[in-house]
């Protein structure tokens, strides 16, 4: 369940509330390969019909510190994206992705990069392809005695087009990328397990193919400083976004309006504070309940407003031989 109590002309206010079964069966076919296929289940409440009804089916290949995945990959927040690039509600709306995936994790460096395949087009269809591809890259990745650091570079390209379609839209390309730093300190004892500060330059490329190519720039810095303590973590971070536009990242980073009633607000400039708050507590093995809340201010239009939800996930392999 998650509640936005939002009245601005940015984003809209609504309730997710429901829930998402995806039972698998696997078989490992070798020391290291493997194959999974099952089916994914997704139900609003106050809907008497299931909104998603879909076959997932993945091939896995790992071996010492690569995994290749084929089908069904580790998408959503598996890839470690900053808000501005990817919106945590698509954990909800959009969980699967269907694609291929390659993850490196090596001592200083570690790879995810992916391609999301999200609509065919055939000859003579009237709708483009769809696809949505990046990568996230952690460099230098440092560990001095309790103390880490790490180089996060992370960018992600949405396109529509295509050559065989009869779809009159334009080719559309939207690139979203970002650098930044993020230090980390875990402390060995007490009840404060670490604080953690990072800060990211965020930009924005977008293009309109046509027999004229329209092209518009945008940008922003991405900051947050967090403790996580007594299994809490608290995060506070400052946006500052000037036109700033994202199709697949959190409504409130962008300079273009998300809503319904508002369609085609724009504004150039957005200045956030943004507080989270969220609480993991085990209520049985491999049962999780997390709790969230997300005040922010909108400093330049001096508007407070709120979300917050509560999760339940239950993650097990049963092994009907070892």
């Amino acid at each position: 369940m998650k509640n936005n109590e939002y009245v601005g002309v940015m984003a809209d206010g609504f309730t997710l509330f429901g829930f998402q079964l995806n039972p698998q069966l696997g078989y490992q076919l070798s020391k290291n390969f493997s194959i999974e296929a099952g089916i994914f289940l997704m139900k609003d409440f106050g809907n008497n019909n299931f909104t998603t009804i879909a076959p997932t089916f993945s091939l896995r290949y790992q071996k010492k510190n690569f995994k290749m995945i084929f089908g069904n990959i580790n998408g959503s927040l598996n890839h470690g994206l900053i808000e501005p690039l990817y919106n945590f509600e698509r954990l909800i709306t959009n969980r699967l992705e269907n694609g291929a995936q390659f993850i490196v994790n090596k001592k200083y460096f570690d790879v995810d990069a992916w391609i999301d395949w999200q609509k065919a087009t055939y000859p003579r269809a009237n709708n483009r392809e769809q696809l949505w591809a990046g990568a996230n890259l952690n460099i230098f990745k440092l560990k001095l005695n309790q103390l880490e650091f790490s180089i996060p570079l992370q960018g992600t390209i949405d396109h529509r087009g295509g050559q065989i379609d009869t779809s009159k839209e334009k080719v559309y390309v939207n690139v979203n990328y970002s650098a930044g730093l993020a230090l980390k300190y875990k402390f060995k004892t007490g009840k404060v397990q670490s604080i953690y500060a990072d800060a990211h330059f965020v930009a924005d490329n977008r293009s309109l193919f046509d027999s004229v190519v329209f092209r518009s720039y945008g940008n922003g810095i991405f900051t947050n400083a967090g403790v996580t303590a007594f299994n809490t973590n608290l995060i506070f971070t400052y946006w500052f976004g000037n036109n700033y536009l994202n199709d697949f990242g959190g409504h409130l980073y962008s300079s273009e309006s998300s809503s319904v009633h508002f369609a085609g607000t724009n504004q150039r400039y957005r200045s956030l504070v943004i507080m989270r708050i969220t609480k993991t507590l085990t209520l049985a093995p491999n049962v999780f309940l997390t709790l969230r809340a997300e005040p922010y201010y909108d400093i330049l239009q001096n508007l407070l407003e709120y979300s917050f939800g509560f999760y339940i996930n239950f993650d097990q392999k049963f092994w009907f031989k070892k």
